[in-house]
């Protein structure tokens, strides 16, 4: 047998070689081995006619065309020298598809990247200019009101939606809308404000002009969260607990406004920041718990390849000194028609922050550092425009002239540490009297400390509380704002009143990018029964789940 014979299958080359290598006349001698030997030269001419078929259907472009019919049985005797030489032939027919497949391969890969490089230039680029973000909350526990026994309670407390349009550096626009379950005063149904009607709101919209690490002023319009006390608008972010603080339960406001603000002195220009990889706080608690518990009981997860931790810029320098003035409309509160340019609030702030002079990577040996500050001062021409006592004292606000408020808060951070103080309060005294014929003379006001505390600390970490574990305690009270009587047919109802106290204490942890879950005892006391509350004392233990994007 010629050696410069190659066969790509072994079984058939086998099969060939032992033809060749027996005499003839054994050929005959057993027809079981012949019938064998037949049908293994009618694979071996099927699977060249295969290859041939692929070969001009790739070279003509067209689809492979269907199954051929099976060949005539052929005399074994009369092809074996046709099965060599297609054995021979199949190697060259193998590397010819294999390189025009290649070839087409990459011309749809080439028409596909033509085709979306087109399709990117029509239409909105709306990934490349709006950024989505959200929020879904679920809390249950189980408390104790006023008046009411201790039983268990499951909310839907938060679904909201969070849109940035930035089309060009100097222009952001803010929308977020959220779920009400129809259930305020302002939105009361045929039965009732109690049995409500589920709504999707606008939270906050608007348009703000300018960036202060640039240029020192900017401008923004729309509805938003007027700057008075710690409030931003979004309570996930501006405290720990669950429970809302009375400071911003009472005295948070948000309108339709117009305002200007500055920031100085502007940064100086500098070169891009260093990028670092800043190490990921890991949650201590309940992940871990989790993850054991699933050990044990036999769970094994497939192994992944570890999420790559991408290098980040440090948060960039801010302008120190800072303040806003807003102009907003007044309109929806009930009192005696104002025009817009008589409602106004404005601030003055100063923040600063430091890292001791140590390299962030020593930073974790201090206990102290980084640290940062922001203290300010605010004020609004009518502390009764806040959402709580324009809704609350609707019936009574027309009876008085607007009463001037007055906001003062501090934000401090140490290490791992958290500190927030604030107190509100209202200008002067106001006196009125309500549906019962009581004389109520108020001067509302309420103040507020929070501390929060990092598990798992690491210098980078820019605000407590956002990733890892953590604990918080919070405490708050409130003054004059015991309530006043309002009668509705013929029933009388307590309005405008808060809790006289209000505790927490708070363990909370971000068990998956996103999902965070936080327990809480809460406790809390209403003014005595002098002061026109009734003296109990309310508790409970709550959990929620909050998913963020």
């Amino acid at each position: 047998m010629n050696s410069c014979f190659r066969f790509k299958s072994a079984p058939a080359a086998f099969l060939l070689f032992a033809t060749l290598s027996v005499p003839g006349p054994a050929l005959g001698a057993d027809d079981s081995e012949f019938a064998e030997l037949k049908r293994a030269i009618q694979a071996l001419q099927n699977e060249n006619r295969k290859l041939s078929e692929r070969l001009n259907s790739l070279e003509s472009g067209k689809s492979p065309p269907g199954p051929a019919a099976q060949p005539k049985p052929v005399p074994g005797s009369e092809k074996i020298e046709q099965s060599v030489e297609s054995a021979e032939s199949k190697e060259g027919l193998s590397q010819r598809v294999k390189e025009l497949e290649i070839t087409k391969a990459a011309q749809e890969q080439a028409t596909r990247a033509i085709i979306q490089d087109s399709l990117s230039k029509l239409g909105s680029k709306i990934n490349e200019t709006v950024t989505l973000g959200g929020a879904l909350e679920v809390s249950a526990g189980r408390g104790s009101d006023y008046a009411a026994p201790a039983a268990k309670v499951l909310k839907f407390n938060t679904a909201e939606l969070d849109f940035e349009i930035q089309m060009n550096p100097w222009t952001l626009g803010t929308f977020v809308i959220n779920y009400d379950n129809g259930t305020s005063p302002l939105f009361s149904t045929t039965t009732g404000f109690q049995s409500g009607v589920d709504r999707i709101n606008v939270d906050r919209a608007f348009v703000t002009i300018g960036d202060t690490q640039r240029f020192p002023l900017f401008f923004r319009v729309g509805r938003v969260s007027l700057p008075f006390g710690t409030s931003t608008g979004v309570s996930r972010v501006d405290h720990l607990s669950i429970d809302t603080p009375l400071t911003i339960e009472a005295f948070e406001i948000k309108k339709t406004g117009v305002g200007v603000g500055f920031g100085y002195p502007t940064p100086k220009l500098t070169q891009a920041p260093r990028l670092v990889v800043v190490p990921v706080v890991k949650p201590l608690l309940v992940n871990p718990w989790v993850s054991t518990f699933a050990s044990e009981v036999g769970y094994s997860p497939i192994p992944t390849k570890p999420k790559r931790q991408l290098p980040t810029a440090l948060t960039p320098d801010i302008p120190p000194f800072y303040g806003n003035f807003y102009l907003y409309d007044s309109s929806d509160t009930g009192a005696r028609p104002r025009s817009f340019t008589n409602n106004f609030v404005g601030r003055l702030g100063y923040r600063a922050n430091g890292h001791c002079g140590v390299p962030y990577e020593q930073l974790s040996k201090t206990g102290v550092c980084p640290w940062s500050l922001d203290f300010n001062f605010d004020y609004n021409s009518s502390i009764f425009d806040s959402k709580f006592l324009e809704v609350e004292f609707r019936p009574f606000v027309s009876r008085f002239a607007p009463v001037r408020g007055l906001a003062t808060n501090t934000k401090l951070t140490l290490g791992a540490l958290s500190l927030v103080g604030e107190w509100n309060w209202a200008s002067r005294r106001v006196t009125f009297v309500d549906d019962r014929s009581r004389t109520i003379s108020i001067r509302p006001s309420a103040f507020q400390l929070a501390l929060g505390y990092q598990l798992n600390w690491n210098p980078w970490v820019e605000s407590i509380g956002t990733q890892g574990t953590f604990l918080a305690l919070g405490f708050s009270e409130s003054k004059d704002l015991t309530g006043a009587r309002q009668v509705v047919g013929t029933a009388a109802s307590r309005v405008g009143f808060l809790p006289k106290r209000r505790m927490s204490a708070t363990v909370g942890e971000w068990v998956l990018d996103g999902v965070k879950l936080v327990f809480e005892y809460s406790h809390f006391r209403d003014y005595s029964v002098a002061e026109g509350g009734t003296g109990a004392v309310g508790r409970g233990f709550f959990t929620t789940l909050t998913y963020t994007w």
